[in-house]
Formats: structure tokens, C-alpha cells, sequence
């Protein structure tokens, strides 16, 4: 358990060895790839502040159609997640962002917020681009259609 930024900071980096997970580190902050199945690559940063962990990952850009219905689901989303919320970034993209407490920083923790955020992505991600990119979807599937090519899967 990390009492204090220092040792918040250990055990990231020891949780990140063990795990054998890739990652930059630029100062206080970690950048790591995590693999999904349907969001097949998920950038997350985890940077230690004085009293907390963040966790944040960008998760899709603005949507082009619907936003209202997009930001509907993923604030329902919301309602069924441990510690990880959906966020809108200030140039209207989607985040998932995570705040734990200095104190809960542990190997445990890490493994269930970290899992959490894979899985939130994994679970959201083609549901969402349906509803926020359907006027792009529809224009590619005519594509793929005419081209001869399979549908794209995400419909």
C-alpha cells in the first residue's frame, strides 16, 4: 500500500515489470498500450499526483452524428463502473479517466482499474461509433458494397 507519491510511484513501476507491460515514463507520468478485442489499442496514461492515481485513456474522437446520444450511453456506461469514468476533453473527443486514492495504490488496485478501463473500452467502443459515426459507417459499407468487400464488423 503507497502511503505517500514516492512509494505510489514504486509500485507502478514494479506493477508495470511483473506484468511485463511496455511503457514511457516522463517523470510522474506513465504512457502504456493496453490490447483490446474491439478497441484493439488502448493508450493509457497513469500519472501519480500528490494524493491520487490517475488513469486516463483516450477512448473516441468527437462524434460527427448523434452526440446527444452518444453522451447518453456513455454516462449510462458510468452508472455500471467501479472507479473509471467517461469524460469529454475540451475539443469535444471522449476520455476514460480513473482517480484513486494514493492510499488504495496497490498491485490489486492497478490490475482492477486497469482491467476495468480494457473492458469499458472493449464493451462501449463499436456501440458507440454506431451511434456517433453513423453517417460515416453507412457511406463505408456502400464502398465496401460496390468495391465487392466483406461488411465492416463493426456494423
Amino acid at each position: 500500500v503507497a502511503r505517500d507519491a514516492q512509494e505510489a510511484r514504486a509500485v507502478v513501476a514494479r506493477w508495470l515489470v511483473s506484468r511485463d507491460i511496455d511503457s514511457e515514463r516522463d517523470g510522474q507520468r506513465w504512457m502504456i498500450m493496453l490490447h483490446g478485442e474491439h478497441k484493439r489499442t488502448v493508450g493509457v496514461t497513469v500519472s501519480i499526483g500528490d494524493h491520487t492515481l490517475i488513469v486516463q485513456s483516450f477512448f473516441m474522437r468527437a462524434p460527427d452524428d448523434d452526440a446527444a446520444a452518444v453522451y447518453a450511453l456513455l454516462l449510462r456506461r458510468n452508472l455500471r463502473s467501479y472507479t473509471l469514468r467517461f469524460a469529454l476533453h475540451p475539443d469535444g473527443d471522449v476520455l476514460l479517466v480513473g482517480v484513486v486514492p494514493l492510499e488504495a495504490v496497490t498491485d490489486v488496485e492497478l490490475d482492477r482499474v486497469l482491467g476495468q478501463l480494457l473492458a469499458v473500452a472493449d464493451e462501449t467502443f463499436n456501440e458507440a461509433l454506431r451511434v456517433g459515426f453513423a453517417g460515416y459507417i453507412t457511406r463505408e459499407q456502400a464502398w465496401r458494397s460496390a468495391a465487392g468487400l466483406p461488411r465492416n464488423p463493426i456494423t
